[in-house]
């Protein structure tokens, strides 16, 4: 069968791409939508009805601005907790068309959502996958090993790169590499936060020398600080801010709409750094305020900041991300007057077997117009290369925001502060609300000796990190030994992590 894109093709698009600008690959993207909605309205029964409903037909919807402003927002409430899979499945095609099921993670709370993949989306899905991976990693250049560490049976295909699926194995990830990494120029990485720091931590026990190898990271299933990229790129042989080193990026995505909707490059990458390093950027740019944010926990009066203060805020710096608008159409609902807001997508494959229309992920999302991008980095006298398409910000999901305001970024970010405290460390956390305060508790690592001097000392240093953060505020941190950690004491890594539970 022939491949989905050949390389020669590869290099079209990505020569296209690059020549491209994104207000443009926005516009062409959108006169997509009517198609993609009349397909919906007219085969999806579950659609049918969630339209007949708010009272609108088909010929109401004349343009791509009637579907974005007048079409009902769906979710996961109304949509897979409502009609079961034959009322979502576009009736025109067959069960005998499916090749295969994907669900959600579950983590949001509300059971499963369904991502089904017709065979005609099962053959393209290596030569998508393949041009991602060009795009970023030049496979086309260097023989690549991809080592796919996600959990939950995702599994990739490719017609260009090695692929070993080793699910949440550390062993069998770090025999692949000592065993056949020296057959190839490259390693791809890709894998969640919480299963690449055990990764990491096994490798180091081993003695595995990733210096003898180009690495590159992929990571998904949820966000991420800089401290904890400049761990991960610390134990790789990573330089973050060498274009000619590896690169660690994540890669945002859903099992019901897809799994690279989003995803950082090198220069998205290079963006936030900067944002961290030159705060006036990052305000400029989305409003954050890093040297003014605070908390307020409910029952305690507000703390006032002095005007020399040198905190680094409770709002942290978000990760900047492009996505393909000729694939995905992309909303911010309700934005705040920095034009953060809901994200709402809509994909636009007209055959996809469960059509999503104005979906709600959870998730913050700001856009980052190029004008916008431009004129800041102007204004704090930075020079940046910049991605030819569309940026976002994103700034994490809603429920991850404690109800004082703080996120808990900041406590993954505080976790990684010292890298040889965080090599004491699973990396797995949970927060909760204690007399108005935060209660922090940290998990020691696996095969890690913790006496309690040694948690109360670790305890004490984290506290010293975090708390000018949380000005006036009570924080209360504990350290567990791994067995002795309440939340999860046999984390398997097959599910995401709660770090924050509310009550």
């Amino acid at each position: 069968m022939k491949n989905f894109f050949s390389r020669l093709e590869r290099r079209l698009i990505k020569g296209k791409l690059a020549r491209s600008k994104p207000n443009d690959l926005i516009a062409k993207g959108e006169k997509r939508l009517l198609a993609v909605f009349r397909h919906a309205a007219t085969h999806s029964p579950a659609y049918q009805a969630l339209l007949a409903e708010v009272g609108i037909k088909i010929s109401d919807i004349q343009t791509p601005h009637d579907v974005l402003t007048r079409c009902p927002v769906l979710n996961k409430a109304n949509t897979f907790q409502r009609f079961d899979a034959r009322q979502l499945l576009c009736d025109r095609l067959p069960a005998t068309a499916l090749a295969s099921v994907l669900t959600s993670s579950g983590h949001g709370g509300g059971g499963f959502a369904l991502g089904l993949v017709s065979r005609r989306q099962a053959r393209r899905a290596a030569g998508l996958i393949d041009l991602g991976l060009d795009l970023a990693f030049d496979i086309d250049k260097r023989r690549s090993l991809l080592v796919n560490c996600l959990p939950m049976g995702v599994a990739f295909t490719s017609d260009a790169v090695c692929v070993a699926n080793v699910s949440v194995r550390e062993d069998m990830a770090c025999a692949v590499i000592q065993q056949a990494g020296a057959l190839f120029e490259q390693i791809i990485l890709c894998g969640d936060p919480l299963f690449l720091k055990r990764l990491c931590d096994y490798s180091q026990d081993i003695g595995l020398d990733w210096h003898r190898h180009r690495v590159h990271v992929i990571i998904g299933e949820e966000t991420f600080s800089e401290t904890f990229r400049d761990y991960l790129a610390q134990v790789l042989g990573i330089r973050p801010d060498d274009p000619a080193s590896g690169l660690i990026g994540s890669s945002m995505g859903m099992g019901e709409l897809g799994l690279n909707l989003f995803n950082e490059t090198r220069e998205t990458v290079a963006l936030r750094r900067a944002c961290i390093r030159h705060p006036a950027l990052l305000k400029r740019l989305t409003g954050i305020d890093l040297a003014a944010s605070q908390v307020d926990f409910p029952g305690l009066a507000p703390h006032s900041l002095q005007s020399d203060s040198k905190l680094r805020g409770v709002s942290p710096a978000p990760t900047f991300l492009v996505y393909n608008p000729l694939r995905t159409v992309v909303e911010i609902a309700s934005p705040d007057a920095n034009g953060a807001g809901d994200l709402l997508i809509t994909m636009l494959d007209p055959q996809a077997p469960i059509p999503l229309i104005r979906y709600a992920t959870g998730d913050r999302m700001q856009r980052i117009l190029p004008e916008a991008l431009a004129r800041a980095l102007s204004e704090s006298g930075l020079t940046l290369p910049l991605p030819s398409l569309p940026i976002v910000a994103l700034h994490g999901r809603t429920k991850d925001v404690l109800p004082g305001g703080a996120h808990i970024d900041l406590f993954k970010a505080a976790l990684y502060h010292y890298p040889a405290l965080a090599r004491e460390m699973s990396g797995a956390h949970r927060l909760s609300l204690a007399e108005g305060g935060v209660r922090w508790e940290v998990q020691g690592g696996k095969d890690r000796p913790l006496n309690q001097d040694q948690a109360q000392a670790m305890a004490a240093t984290l506290y010293d990190i975090l708390a000018p953060q949380l000005p006036g505020q009570p924080l209360d941190v504990d350290v567990h030994a791994y067995d002795a950690f309440p939340h999860g004491k046999t984390i398997d890594y097959e599910r995401k992590f709660t770090y924050w539970q509310p009550a």
